[in-house]
Parts: C-alpha cells; structure tokens; sequence
C-alpha cells in the first residue's frame, strides 16, 4: 500500500497542517523570511503530524476540535524539524530529504537559531490552545530527545557498547517523539484511558524500529533513495545496531581489523570495506529480526482501535515506513 493510501482518512487534515505550518513561519522579515522558506519547501513524509492525527481519529472527539489537533499536529513537525537542523550542525550533514541541508546552506550559527525560532514557536502555538498536559509531556519529551543526544555523543567511538545501551539511546531520542505524537492525538481526541497507552505504545515500538531502519540504511541505502548523506554515523564515530552486532558476531581477527579501520582519524574507504563486511555476516538480517519484534508490538497495539480505517491506516504505516525499506537488502528472513 502506498503512502497516500494510508493517509487516505486524514488527507485533508494533512493539507491543514502543511498550510498551518506556512502560517505560523510567516514573517515580514527578509532575511528570516527566507531561511524559513527553505524549511517550508523540504517538508518530508509528514510522519509523526500523521499519526497524531490518526491518534486523534481514534477518539471520541474525532469530529470535535479539529482546530486544536491542526495546530499540535503542525507544532509536531516544527519539533521534529528543529531536532534534524540541530541534528545536522552536530553531525556536519550535507545532504537530506533531496536537497542540501541548512547547515551547507547558510552554516551552523543560521541552522542553530533556526532550529531554536521552531522550538519557540512550538511552545507558542501550545500555550495558546489550553492543553497543560501536552505541555508538560512535549517538554518531557523534549528533555528526553536531549539526553538520548547527548548519551549518544558520550558514547561515541564506544566500540564495546551494547545493544541494550543503544536501545535506551534511540527510545530517548527518536521514540520518545512519535510516542509524544500519539499520546497527544489521543489525547485532544479523547481516545480515553484504555486506548491511550496503547497509543502511547504503539510510537513507540514504531519509533524504535524506525531508527533501527534508519541506522541499517545508514551504512547499506542508497543516498539517491534514501534522500540524504549516508555513513555519517561512522564518520561520526556512533555506534549503532549493525556495528553492534558486526562487532559481536565477527570472529577475533575481523573484529580487531574493524576497529583498526574505525580508528582512523578520517574514514573514507574504510566504509566500503565495513560495508562489505556486513553483508558477509549478514547484519542487515539480524537487525531486521530486532526491527520485526518491534513491528509486531506496534501493530498489536494498533489492534486495540476500534475504528478500522484508522487501525488498518496504522498497521499499514509499519509496513511501508518500517519493512518495505529493508526490502532493498535482498530476501530476509523476516520472523
């Protein structure tokens, strides 16, 4: 199923979002105006203001304030891009969703405060509509995107980290914001008590495997598919998934050959050899048996909703954002 498939039950409220986040980006300033114009025309998929709006469709108050979820839905993406901005400048990337990134563009000092006027607006638009809840968990959650950054960043060229470590790194950082996405869809929409944490649940098993994703196709996507620089995670010195598991499945002689290559001061073709190295110990399968498990938490959880569009709209956004890119890979043992 394609994307607009999915979205089939909130297209229109996707439209909203798009304009709402226009409006809350309009200035008079020109130089501003046109800073902000570059992170208006690199909208991605729209993921996480879509399942706040599903989350929303959910509840009892699906044809009831839809003026309010518009607005958090559109502050969502705003967080969201505001941490890939902040993101960039930390990582030095180039190249994202098929266009360079601020940062080539206008340099850190511009990106930084950029990304620091969406976070401002954000906490705006959320203190005007009354929700203190969703206040008290967007900082929350907000708090929690920084240390998973900053546990991240501590551990780095960590070459002995485990898997349970990486997991506590990336629930904070990128599953903390799509959980955040569904509590507060549920929440404007009233989705009750029993349905909530389910909600709740379900962004956040499909964020963790959605980093997962992500970090697999670090080392093994395409950037003409993917959209966006490839290899910074090494580059980086981040220790992921696929090298954990690299490192520990190797034998003796292949693991000490990848930490020599990881050492480097500047890793350039080094990456091709690690590259190679992961497919002859067939890594990407391994990650994606991870990447499974938590598919199918998330879709358990989907079933918990009783509307069916919206159920069905949740369990096929696993499979497109979450499997169908790891089909690139070859045939992989999916269980």
């Amino acid at each position: 199923m394609e994307l607009r498939e999915i979205y089939e039950p909130i297209k229109g409220d996707l439209i909203r979002v798009k304009k709402e986040i226009s409006e809350q980006l309009s200035t008079e300033d020109r130089v501003v105006k046109r800073v902000l114009q570059d992170v208006i025309s690199s909208s991605g998929k729209l993921l996480r203001p879509a399942l706040a709006l599903l989350a929303f469709s959910a509840g009892k108050n699906r044809d009831k304030d839809k003026n309010g979820i518009i607005k958090v839905a559109s502050l969502i993406e705003l967080v969201h891009t505001a941490t890939l901005i902040h993101d960039d400048v930390i990582d030095q990337t180039t190249f994202r969703r098929h266009r360079p990134t601020l940062q080539r563009k206008w340099g850190d000092k511009v990106s930084v405060l950029v990304g620091d006027y969406l976070l401002s607006r954000s906490f705006t638009m959320l203190s005007q509509l009354g929700y203190p809840e969703i206040i008290s968990a967007l900082a929350d959650t907000m708090r929690l995107i920084c240390e998973g950054e900053l546990r991240q960043i501590g551990k780095a060229c960590h070459w002995n980290l485990s898997e349970q470590d990486y997991l506590v790194i990336i629930r904070k950082k990128t599953a903390s914001l799509f959980s955040f996405s569904c509590f507060s869809g549920g929440y404007v929409g009233n989705a009750g008590a029993s349905v909530i944490p389910s909600l709740v649940n379900y962004g956040l098993n499909f964020g963790i495997a959605f980093q997962i994703v992500d970090d697999c196709l670090d080392f093994v996507g395409d950037e003409k598919v993917v959209g966006k620089s490839l290899g910074s995670d090494l580059r980086n010195g981040k220790v992921t998934l696929p090298l954990i598991y690299l490192l520990s499945l190797a034998p003796e002689p292949a693991r000490e050959k990848i930490i020599e290559l990881l050492s480097c001061e500047q890793i350039g073709e080094e990456i091709h050899v690690i590259r190679e190295m992961l497919q002859k110990y067939q890594i990407v399968q391994h990650c994606a048996k991870r990447i499974v498990r938590h598919v199918a938490r998330a879709k358990k959880e989907a079933k918990e909703i009783d509307n069916k569009s919206i159920r069905e709209s949740l369990t096929e956004l696993c499979d497109y954002a979450l499997v169908k890119p790891l089909e690139s890979f070859g045939r992989l043992d999916m269980r």
